[in-house]
């Protein structure tokens, strides 16, 4: 059955202000970094509001989408102990945010969304063969999607979206 007023699943790309990287020097030696930071394997620190704001996707590299001043503090401490650097990528990475009950559903055909974010808070994935990092869980997911991908990922999940079968 296609289900193409169904509005379970939203998918709506977001403009970005900034963008930064963080690329620690030595890996996994965090020196310089502190406690504050989410070091674990895709770990992510979120603000009060539950806003993904400093993701550690990959050994010794995190991203900071929209960085308030708290991570801005952070990532500028983390520069000055020379623990590493922190690179502007604004324009590199477009976040996408997919959310509703059927949000789940739609990642699943292209990723197994609940195994890939089992025990973490970030992952990188390839999502409809687009690199991204993905975030979230239940009905609202963030991807941060490398922005030459974007297009494609918006024209396939929206196609996709159309396709999945109706809420019972």
């Amino acid at each position: 059955m296609v289900n193409s007023n169904d509005t379970s699943c939203r998918i709506e790309a977001r403009a970005q202000a900034q963008v930064l990287e963080f690329i620690a020097w030595r890996w996994p030696d965090n020196q310089g970094l502190g406690t504050d930071w989410p070091a674990a394997p895709g770990a992510t620190r979120v603000d009060a509001a539950g806003r993904a704001e400093l993701l550690h996707f990959a050994p010794g590299r995190w991203l900071a989408p929209e960085p308030s001043p708290a991570v801005l503090a952070l990532l500028e401490g983390a520069e000055r102990a020379g623990a590493g650097t922190q690179v502007d990528v604004t324009g590199k990475w477009d976040r996408i945010d997919v959310s509703g009950s059927a949000a789940a559903r739609l990642l699943a055909s292209t990723i197994e969304i609940g195994s890939v974010l089992a025990g973490r808070g970030c992952a990188a994935v390839t999502a409809f063969d687009c690199p991204a990092v993905v975030s979230g869980g239940g009905e609202d997911f963030a991807l941060w999607l490398q922005s030459s991908y974007t297009a494609d990922f918006m024209a396939t999940a929206t196609r996709l979206r159309s396709a999945l079968p109706a809420p019972v």
